[in-house]
């Protein structure tokens, strides 16, 4: 295979330091789902499959009546998802290829959760959302607003005073205050794992509570220039010379308070939506040419991959709750039997594991 040449990056570069940042938010993530380092992602899977199963596998009476075939697909589409990220890293191994990979892993790692959320919500007797935003918003009502508590899925931040949320605006935290200081830089162990995945939600829903604040300085400021026409023609009528144009707005703190209260809770969900944005159009070399070293872009590769078939696992098991468990496991084998996915794969593991319940 011919070397791929990226180009060389100072280790103090823009692209370094997100990547930095956001290696370590992926890590968090992955280790509130599978725990600390993993060396045997097999057996991780195992022991989230025994805890998560005992608070997500209710089975029901009888089936839920749902749309199956349009659940199956949301679930198909995931599964197909997950198996080309394992399947391009499996390929790239620890090669520069790797850093190219999560580029497009980022991508993948969204879409899996945007399917197998979906298939969730439509298992529920939900109809499928037919976009981003509304998925998102749903993933809130599938994880954090119940009284279940399984991070990194039910963790969200919101606005502080938000019922139930901690002093710091968290849901579903771990039961003592974050340290939202600590820098995803630094050398932090697996309890910390809370305050870097909540600072990676503090920060990602800061991005929306500055899109809407500027949203509303839009909308005020249009308003204001139409007041200003107005009076402009009525000065004009009456031989007053005009004001100056509004060219900006300031937002009250009463304002700025009502936009950001409104703001739902942000979940892993938009996080990585938000990584898939960056990696899609914002930043394209951040994974490419952030890492200093191929390792540093493996472990990310490594962590992705984990977080996704954790994010696949938690959502089959509240699925097999719903239509049964035979369902779900006869889904699972179509694909496996024609070739959509091999017993390597984590999706054949979930399978036996599931089976099991």
């Amino acid at each position: 295979m011919a070397r791929i040449l990226l180009p060389h990056v100072a280790s103090d570069s823009e692209q370094t330091r997100s990547f930095r940042t956001h290696a370590s938010y992926i890590r968090a993530f992955r280790e509130l789902a599978l725990g600390g380092e993993i060396t045997k992602p097999e057996s991780a899977l195992v022991g989230l499959h025994a805890s998560a199963a005992s608070v997500l596998y209710r089975q029901h009476a009888a089936p839920r009546p749902c749309d199956r075939e349009q659940l199956f697909g949301c679930l198909r589409r995931a599964w197909a998802t997950a198996r080309l990220l394992e399947h391009t890293h499996e390929l790239a191994g620890d090669s520069e290829i790797i850093r190219l990979a999560n580029s497009w892993g980022a991508v993948q790692a969204y879409y899996v959760l945007y399917g197998c959320a979906q298939a969730l919500m439509v298992a529920e007797g939900g109809t499928r959302p037919q976009a981003h935003e509304p998925t998102k918003r749903r993933y809130v009502d599938l994880w954090t607003s119940r009284t279940m508590q399984l991070a990194p899925w039910t963790l969200a931040a919101a606005a502080p005073g938000t019922r139930l949320a901690d002093a710091d605006g968290f849901l579903s935290g771990p039961g003592r205050p974050l340290d939202l200081e600590l820098h995803p830089w630094v050398s932090w162990q697996s309890e910390q794992a809370w305050d870097i995945a909540a600072k990676a939600l503090r920060s990602t829903r800061q991005v929306l509570v500055d899109d809407r604040l500027s949203h509303k300085r839009r909308e005020l400021l249009s308003a204001k220039k139409k007041a200003w026409r107005a009076d402009r023609e009525a000065r004009l009528r009456s031989g007053r010379p005009p004001v100056p144009e509004p060219k900006s707005v300031r937002l009250s703190a009463a304002q700025k308070d009502d936009v950001t209260s409104a703001i739902r809770p942000v979940t892993m969900a938009d996080y990585l939506y938000r990584l898939r944005i960056k990696a899609n159009y914002e930043d394209v070399t951040m994974f490419s040419n952030g890492p200093t070293t191929d390792y540093e872009a493996s472990t990310v590769g490594a962590n992705l991959i984990a977080l996704v078939c954790a994010t696949l696992l938690v959502h089959e098991l509240r699925i097999a709750a719903l239509v049964g468990r035979d369902e779900l496991i006869k889904a699972m084998d179509s694909v496996l039997l024609y070739g959509a996915a091999d017993s390597a794969s984590s999706l054949a593991q979930r399978r036996d594991l599931h089976a099991g319940l």
